[in-house]
């Protein structure tokens, strides 16, 4: 709440009267004057300015702390209370002393008020005169106890007091719980609203009002020009760019526009209203024109992309196909049966475990704490891109931390399998031990963070290691971050003063003393020529070899010296040998088909010849591995397949690079991480094999 308020509210609220205060006095009074502000906001909805302006909180306030005057003479008085530790309450004096300023008020004695109140007299004097007065007074309180029966028993007797014609005063409780949300929901994205015109229609009208007909492709890519992604809040995931059966939508769209409503699942939207209007008679042969309030497209993400963008290029063929199109209005059982609707209707592209974590609440939860807390993104649903590291984080990101950071090295062993495993539910079910009980987003930052920074000491200690060694710091680098976590102090990870820097700077040292143990109790234990794939896939032998390591390391002494045929050679003028790279991943099956790769210059002409033509749209710079010999390499920008070697020969033609060479190791322009690129990945997998042969 503390960094919401400060986000919202630092700058607009005035704080003049507060400079000579200390700045903790300060900082409590702003914070203070801040949830006053969001109290108003939460029964006015006015903008955040009015909010800030509504505070009278100073000398001489008599107990109110901000005041607002609405419609049909409602007059809102608010007393807040604010303790950092979440602990703040309302007590008898607070009461008497809100009740009394209430009194000055209807005395109109403004005069013993602050400056502050002067913008409101005329409307408070107005109001006050009214006959259908109705005032309430909001105890807006940064905890969440509930008054005490002596405090109670004050506003209980002051609003019988009020009892004339009808009730005139009446008073609620606002507690951190109604707060927090109000400022969640300030930092939400505006509700989609969208207009729908079906020729023709079929209507439901139990146990949910829908409508089922068909709609013009031009009206659905309209929909996406005005609202882009935010059509998709409520979908397991967004647009996934291209794969075959999104360049697939692109050329029946193209090609068979006619053909288009036969071979396309179409589109599901929930809404809270369907308002629905007729311009002729209202018969289903005839139109009707459906207003759609908050409204989010359950089912047909990618369908509406690929309309999007074949607009874009063919507006006279594509505006005229008809899409199916669903809509169901939910109203009050939005909450209950989304989730349900949304997971039922989503079959076109392949569904993952992983794509429904999207409708989990919790997500929810973490990524509106990651926005109000850490003002950092936290990415849930695949397909949206990745915040840059320093910005924030994707959901996948927080599971491999957060398991990695778990007390036993159980769930880093399954991550090391696969991070499918991660999203398994049930009981015993990874997801439900990672996310059960909700983390928050201070302890999964801080977890990304250090699990980061393990990852940027292995890939330095490489380059002192070889062969079996680079390989135990490849195969087994979410073990080494397992035990990293072991080794530091993280009790107080979850709390806004965890200092995280003396942390991650005792990282790297850290990282090498566990890593040079690990690589010497998997020699001692299971030999020389085990296997590390099936030694760092296995939950018993990661246990044991967790807690030598563990023991050793905190035990101190001399770090075992690794073997000679671990360490790099002098360098010599022997070239290595290149692999077939293509060959080499689809044999291996190193990369899951569908996996996207982004393209990355090889030097600095290349990178000034290229990266301005590559930024203009981000497409020009993305591909989607598809694991085969002849074209693996699926172009976002264009839909069409190329081999490595004739995509980067393109890039370069379209970007107008004339100086360009004429032969290129194209898959080390392709990574997959931004780490290795296609090149490495397929040395590093031959370098393994030799090893363990």
């Amino acid at each position: 709440m503390r960094s919401a308020l400060i986000a919202t509210y630092r700058g607009l609220i005035d704080e003049s009267d507060l400079q000579r205060n200390s700045e903790p006095e300060r900082d409590r009074a702003f914070l203070s004057r801040a949830v006053a502000a969001t109290a108003i906001r939460h029964v006015t909805g006015w903008a955040h300015e009015d909010c800030a302006a509504a505070v009278v909180d100073g000398s001489h306030d008599n107990g109110i702390d901000a005041v607002a005057v609405t419609e049909a003479s409602r007059v809102w008085l608010v007393q807040a209370k604010w303790k950092d530790s979440g602990t703040a309450g309302f007590q008898t004096d607070a009461a008497r002393a809100f009740i009394e300023g209430l009194h000055l008020l209807e005395h109109r004695k403004f005069d013993l008020f602050n400056d502050r109140i002067t913008p409101f007299t005329q409307k408070l004097d107005a109001a006050l005169r009214d006959t259908n007065l109705k005032i309430t007074l909001v105890v807006a309180v940064v905890g969440n106890d509930p008054l005490h029966d002596d405090t109670k028993a004050i506003l209980n007797r002051a609003v019988d007091d009020h009892y004339g014609h009808g009730p005139m005063l009446d008073y609620r409780l606002m507690g951190a719980a109604e707060l927090l949300q109000q400022l969640r929901d300030d930092r939400s994205p505006d509700p989609v609203h969208i207009t729908a015109r079906m020729p023709q229609w079929i209507k439901r009208d139990l146990p949910f009002p829908a409508y089922q007909g068909s709609v013009s492709a031009g009206q659905v890519a309209e929909w996406y020009d005005e609202h882009g992604s935010k059509l998709f809040t409520e979908n397991i995931r967004q647009s996934l760019g291209a794969t075959r059966i999104n360049t697939g939508i692109q050329q029946t769209l193209t090609g068979e526009p006619d053909n288009f409503w036969y071979f396309n699942n179409g589109i599901t939207i929930l809404c809270d209203e369907i308002v629905p209007d007729w311009p002729g008679r209202r018969v289903p042969n005839e139109p009707v024109v459906l207003s759609l309030k908050r409204a989010s497209i359950v089912n047909g993400a990618q369908t509406v992309t690929e309309i999007a963008k074949a607009m874009e290029h063919h507006p006279e063929t594509v505006e005229f196909a008809d899409v199916s199109l669903k809509v169901i209005s939910l109203g009050a059982e939005r909450g209950s049966y989304a989730a349900r609707i949304t997971e039922t209707t989503n079959t076109q592209n392949d569904v993952s475990e992983r794509d429904f974590i999207a409708l989990d609440p919790t997500q929810a939860d973490i990524r509106s704490d990651f926005d109000v807390m850490l003002q950092k993104a936290y990415v849930v649903k695949r397909g949206e891109a990745d915040p840059a590291p320093e910005a924030g984080c994707s959901v996948e990101h927080a599971a491999i931390a957060l398991a990695c950071a778990h007390n036993t090295p159980e769930l880093a062993v399954r991550a090391n399998k696969s991070t499918d495993l991660l999203w398994e539910r049930g009981s015993s079910g990874a997801y439900q031990r990672l996310f059960g009980e909700r983390p928050s987003a201070l302890r999964i930052w801080h977890s990304v963070l250090i699990q980061r920074a393990v990852g940027d000491a292995l890939d330095a200690s490489r380059k002192a290691l070889r062969g079996r060694a680079v390989d135990v710091s490849k195969r087994g680098d979410l073990i080494v971050a397992h035990l990293v976590f072991q080794l530091i102090d993280t009790d107080e990870i979850d709390e806004p003063d965890y200092d995280i820097t003396p942390i991650l700077k005792s990282v790297p040292a850290l990282t090498e003393s566990v890593l040079s143990w690990l690589i010497h109790h998997v020699d001692s234990e299971f030999g020389t020529n085990s296997f590390l794939t099936s030694t760092f896939t296995n939950e018993k032998r990661c246990k044991a070899l967790a807690e030598a390591v563990v023991r050793d390391v905190r035990r101190g002494g001399p770090v075992p010296e690794l073997p000679e045929d671990y360490q790099p050679p002098a360098r010599t003028a022997r070239q290595t040998r290149r692999p077939p790279t293509v060959p080499t991943l689809v044999n291996a099956e190193i990369l899951p088909a569908g996996t996207r790769l982004t393209y990355v210059a090889g030097n600095v002409p290349e990178a000034e010849a290229v990266n301005s033509w590559l930024a203009e749209d981000p497409a020009r710079g993305q591909a989607t591995w598809q694991n085969e010999r002849t074209r693996p390499l699926l172009w976002a920008y264009d839909g069409q397949t190329y081999t490595a070697n004739k995509l980067v020969l393109k890039i370069w033609e379209l970007a107008g690079w004339n100086e360009a060479p004429v032969a290129v190791q194209a898959p080390a322009r392709w990574t997959p991480d931004g780490k290795r690129n296609l090149y490495e990945i397929a040395v590093d997998w031959l370098d393994a094999q030799n090893d363990e042969e």
